[in-house]
């Protein structure tokens, strides 16, 4: 989905679930600065438009937004983001954990059985090109990662770009096709999980690196062993049941 210009980055839901997809769209966009404390989310008519949904849609995610004291309603007037936000974890991030923490907690799961598989048969039967591709994901990944103001989208979408890497290079066509639309799906959790930790973004660095040089070696074995240590500490740390700002290290 692409944002339409001047719309603050929101895009418009193509799939089910309208309210649920307005109230998390608006949930990151709120942690990202498109909408700071203290300022007017667009009108109803304006937000209806850029997404797509009814009003009736609209509303529920906007009272939802603002039972989580995320944003006031003033009738008549709109609807205001709620400040200051403290930290990274403790405002949208925090909240969008706590809607979402078990669907999290299952796509993790299932992504760690495939990303395991992948890096395998990667090391299995990658090519030259494979490698190139991989290495080339994997130093635009540390460069995001090391800048002074990490971009948090940017580095998801990196992010992503790696994994998609290592499926293409197992050489499954179908396992490839499985985890593009898997990472897809977990686009917005994924932003949520790299920002649990200022040191996140350098640790997914090492982790990374150790995968790749597993599949270098074609040494399937640990390649496994790597990808399945790359995903449980985010596994744990939605496990976890006290706060997850709590839990930051």
């Amino acid at each position: 989905m692409v944002a339409e210009p001047g719309s603050g980055g929101l895009q418009r839901v193509r799939r089910e679930s309208p309210t649920q997809q307005v109230r998390d769209q608006l949930l990151l966009a709120i942690e990202s600065g498109d909408y700071p404390p203290g300022s007017q989310l667009p009108s109803e008519r304006a937000m209806c438009e850029t997404l797509g949904v009814s009003r009736v849609s609209l509303r529920e995610a906007i009272a939802g937004l603002e039972a989580l004291g995320l944003v006031t309603v003033h009738h008549g007037k709109g609807a205001y983001v709620r400040g200051p936000l403290p930290d990274r974890l403790s405002g949208p991030f925090q909240h969008y954990l706590q809607l979402h923490r078990e669907e999290m907690l299952d796509l993790i799961n299932v992504r760690g059985a495939l990303d395991e598989l992948a890096a395998e048969l990667a090391a299995l039967g990658r090519s030259e090109e494979d490698l190139r591709t991989l290495s080339l994901a994997h130093d635009a990944f540390c460069a995001e990662a090391g800048s002074s103001e990490v971009n948090l989208e940017k580095l998801a979408l990196l992010d992503v770009e790696f994994h998609v890497a290592i499926g293409q290079a197992s050489n499954n066509e179908l396992l490839h096709k499985l985890l593009a639309d898997l990472h897809d799906v977990m686009q917005q959790s994924r932003r949520v999980t790299l920002a649990r930790s200022p040191r996140q973004p350098a640790l997914s660095v090492t982790e990374h690196g150790a995968i790749l040089d597993a599949i270098a070696a074609h040494d399937a074995r640990r390649a496994r062993l790597t990808a399945q240590k790359h995903l449980s500490g985010i596994r744990n740390w939605l496990a976890e049941p006290r706060s997850p700002a709590a839990k930051q290290r």
